[in-house]
């Protein structure tokens, strides 16, 4: 189901069968329930990947097609598949633990973190990203483009320090070791509440330009309060194929969290963080949306926010997650495809 000219009432999924007007796009997002995407994978020869939530690897999944179960799920229950697909047909991918697909333009992989069979969560997460750089070596991409970090527990203690915070030192290691550009891609880090911590990412041949927030104190240059390494991700980027990605945003100003407490001041610091960068972008309106909340019962405030903001056909999904600082109720996430930027 498309979204239409109406907000969707609380409690019903909002599922997309594409997230842009033009289908045959570079790369197209696309987010279904599991009888939409059954008819969408019958039909498409440029799948790159799929990404479940609340959802299991389904049995009308092509072998060769790559999948990830998420620890996420969607806030209103059931399946919701995420599917990335190309216009030119893709070929599967295999490099160590990271499988995925690739055409003559992208690649997309995915990767659990293996963290019973590491020493920490910096071993597990440096291990993991050094993975993704030679499964992009083998493939011949040079370029990251998009991260997706869903890591258990993202907030909880592990031996003194806060597992996210951990993450960000394991991540940092593999970049200082890896990365060939010189800032790092546009990411989103959000917390799961069920199986295993899981990677996925979007590369290409040529790196994305990076975008900034004028509002925000870039991520990777954080003060040492928020731990050891500051998060390893920019606020936005740009890709001349691939679209416009702008990372998991939530009410920050400068580098502190705004609003505690307050649902609405968030969201509504959460969207003008989104509005400025995509004003620094010079973006058209044409935007898909993915919201984490780290309360269920929220949805329909940060529907109502979203609708008003950007108009009620915008294809969004909402999803149970924690936000990488405990205090923040609510992260949104945005992607337009590379014909909309034209």
């Amino acid at each position: 189901m498309q979204a239409g000219s109406k907000a969707v009432p609380a409690g019903e999924s909002v599922i997309l069968q594409q997230s842009v007007s033009n289908p045959a796009a570079p790369l197209v997002l696309r987010y279904a329930n599991a009888a939409t995407a059954r008819t969408l994978l019958a039909q498409q020869a440029g799948v790159l990947g799929v990404v479940g939530f609340g959802a299991s690897r389904p049995g009308f999944l092509p072998e060769t097609c790559p999948f990830i179960a998420a620890p996420l799920s969607p806030v209103s229950g059931g399946e919701v598949f995420e599917i990335w697909s190309a216009a030119a047909p893709c070929l599967p991918v295999k490099a160590g633990p990271v499988s995925g697909a690739c055409n003559n333009e992208f690649a997309f992989g995915v990767v659990t973190l293996d963290e019973a069979g590491s020493a920490s969560l910096e071993a597990a997460v440096q291990a993991a990203y050094v993975s993704i750089f030679d499964f992009l070596d083998e493939a011949g991409f040079a370029a990251p483009v998009r991260f997706w970090n869903y890591l258990t527990a993202i907030t909880q203690d592990d031996g003194g320090l806060e597992r996210y915070r951990r993450f960000n030192v394991g991540r940092h290691r593999a970049f200082t070791a890896r990365l060939r550009q010189p800032l790092p891609p546009a990411a989103s880090g959000v917390g799961g509440h069920h199986g295993a911590s899981v990677i996925y990412f979007l590369a290409a041949h040529e790196p994305a330009r990076t975008v900034e927030n004028p509002r925000q104190v870039s991520a990777f240059a954080y003060p040492p309060v928020y731990g050891p390494r500051s998060p390893s991700f920019s606020r936005a980027s740009i890709h001349a194929r691939g679209g416009l990605f702008i990372s998991g945003t939530a009410s920050i100003v400068g580098h502190e969290s705004r609003h505690i407490g307050d649902l609405h001041g968030q969201i509504a610091e959460t969207i003008e963080n989104l509005r400025a960068l995509m004003d620094a972008m010079a973006a058209s309106p044409q935007w898909a949306f993915k919201t984490y909340l780290h309360n269920p019962a929220d949805r329909e405030a940060a529907d109502r926010a979203l609708v008003a903001a950007f108009g009620p056909g915008c294809p969004r999904i909402y999803l149970h997650g924690d936000i990488c600082r405990a205090e923040l109720l609510v992260e949104i996430e945005a992607f337009q495809s590379g014909e909309a930027t034209r």
